[in-house]
């Protein structure tokens, strides 16, 4: 059922967009036409003059495109001894301000105008670009994509029944071919590119001039204004994708292949004398894996201690900020396969900092949820654990945000209705999503709380246990800062061994939390339940 109403929704999405798109190529061919004004006329260079005889309104959808126009009848006359002959101008050329008037008009393009200056005729050229550009984006996205799209049944499958794929094994050895940054057809990205550019500016030309020209000419008819958006969100889109491209590019045009292996022993490498290269998997601190656009994956290496040569071959010798680059073009399925291939031998080492960034609601759905639960389990008589987040906000945080909140709500109502600037609310909303984006994005775990232990728990890696008798001290500190963030860790000190990070990265809050309820405990574990 599901699948389904998904497959009805995208292909409603998809529909309504072409049709938009069409209103939009409509629309702007119309407005190509249009002239500088329509109020008045110049006598130089006219060669006639007509007046007005009727008009008629069109719109709000037409042959012509999205949008109310005038169409009129008016009667030139090219000299004083020739007759007046009727001719129907285009559309917005003549209007009724014009009627009992006589308006200078000329005979351009086999068409009499109204003689100023016609400025858009321009956008007749670029309409072709944008044209020729979705086509290019529907031969890259591919035809049979663009029909699923289109027509939900072309989802189903043809009845023919598929057996499951085995599952990759996720043993070692492993054998790697990694794409490194040279290499590459450069000529062919390069033109690529600045098709995509090309393209992706000529779509918010069109879409600008459209919406100067209907500001100018007709600023009230809204629905003009809307048939630009599917100008505006192609030409966003083939800039925003230029990176992904460019890296798509140069993994298709032949980027260079360094192989490489997994095994036992560690990352095994070839120079490009034919040395081997090893690092041990003793020297390997973490492999991290960003995720970019395009389904695109790079691949970063830290390692303990300085680099020596024989380390690393020299193709993987480029250094970030998360140790080494090992490749920027690794696709996104090859990827998650060689995480799961180093968690499965070295559970914990690795790390995929872009999918720690998930939060929804500005910061306030998650903590509200979690709300919601911890009184549910109060009510019900369920307290054996407590449960913590580690991206639990303060508490001040969460009531600042709700007033920013709630005074952004009255701030859109109150500009929107004229009492106020607009500026108030544009104000509010620019600190309201500073606060939201500077809140805790870093593991996405959870602290449970029990009778005697104290554990936490982390998709997709194993939970790790402490019991309260084995703490002696519980301490949070400042860790290094990230994507404008800062972050803390809590360290464990246990009774005879020496302090251990238990969790790297947790909000503030969460740390100050799980300390102030466990420190008064490793002596009485039975208390937690009292203290709940």
């Amino acid at each position: 059922m599901k699948s389904v109403v998904k497959s009805v929704v995208t292909c409603v999405a998809a529909w309504t967009l072409l049709g938009l798109f069409v209103l939009g190529v409509l629309t702007f061919l119309r407005i190509a036409g249009l002239p500088e004004t329509v109020s008045g006329s110049d006598l130089t260079g006219a060669d006639g003059t007509a007046t007005v005889v009727e008009c008629a309104e069109f719109g709000p959808l037409s042959a012509r495109g999205a949008g109310y126009y005038w169409k009129c009848v008016a009667e030139v006359r090219t000299g004083v001894d020739q007759a007046p002959i009727e001719f129907e101008f285009g559309p917005d050329e003549l209007t009724p301000a014009d009627l009992g008037q006589q308006v200078f008009v000329d005979y351009d393009a086999h068409d009499w105008q109204r003689n100023v200056p016609h400025p858009y005729h321009f956008l007749a050229a670029i309409g072709l670009v944008a044209v020729g550009g979705l086509g290019f984006i529907g031969y890259g996205v591919g035809p049979e994509i663009i029909l699923k799209w289109l027509v939900p049944t072309a989802r189903r499958d043809s009845g023919a029944i598929r057996t499951p794929a085995e599952p990759e094994s996720l043993d070692l050895p492993v054998d790697l071919k990694l794409p490194v940054p040279d290499g590459g057809d450069r000529t062919g990205s390069i033109a690529a590119l600045g098709f995509f550019a090309v393209t992706g500016i000529g779509f918010l030309v069109v879409a600008g001039t459209m919406i100067v020209a209907t500001a100018r000419l007709r600023p009230d008819d809204v629905l003009t204004y809307l048939v630009a958006l599917p100008f505006v969100l192609p030409g966003v889109g083939l800039l925003a994708v230029i990176p992904s491209a460019r890296r798509r590019l140069r993994v298709e045009s032949g980027a260079s292949l360094v192989p490489a292996r997994l095994t036992s022993r560690g990352f095994e490498q070839t120079a490009r004398d034919g040395s081997p290269r090893r690092i041990h998997w003793s020297r390997m601190k973490r492999f991290v894996f960003v995720e970019r656009p395009g389904d695109l994956v790079e691949v970063h290496l830290a390692i303990v201690g300085e680099k020596k040569d024989e380390d690393l071959a020299a193709a993987f010798c480029v250094r970030s900020d998360h140790g080494y680059l090992l490749t920027p073009f690794l696709r996104l399925r090859e990827a998650e396969r060689l995480s799961a291939v180093v968690e499965n031998f070295k559970p914990g080492l690795t790390r995929w900092p872009t999918r720690e960034v998930a939060r929804g609601g500005l910061g306030l759905i998650r903590p509200t949820k979690s709300t919601v639960v911890r009184l549910k389990n109060a009510t019900s008589g369920v307290s054996t654990e407590k449960r913590i987040s580690a991206s639990r906000p303060s508490l001040v945080r969460m009531t600042v945000m709700l007033l920013g909140a709630t005074l952004l709500t009255w701030s859109l109502a109150t500009a929107a209705s004229g009492q106020v600037a607009m500026d108030r609310f544009v104000i509010t909303a620019v600190v309201l999503v500073y606060l939201a984006a500077s809140m805790y994005r870093g593991r996405r775990g959870i602290f449970v709380l029990r009778k005697d232990s104290l554990s936490w728990r982390e998709r997709d890696h194993r939970e790790v246990k402490v019991l309260y008798a084995d703490i002696d001290n519980l301490v949070v500190k400042p860790a290094p800062p990230g994507n404008g963030r800062w972050y803390y860790s809590l360290d464990v000190v246990p009774s005879d061994e020496d302090e251990y990070v238990l969790v790297e990265r947790v909000g503030a809050a969460a740390g100050r939390r799980v300390v102030d309820l466990v420190q008064p405990r490793p002596a009485t574990p039975a208390s937690l339940e009292n203290h709940s």
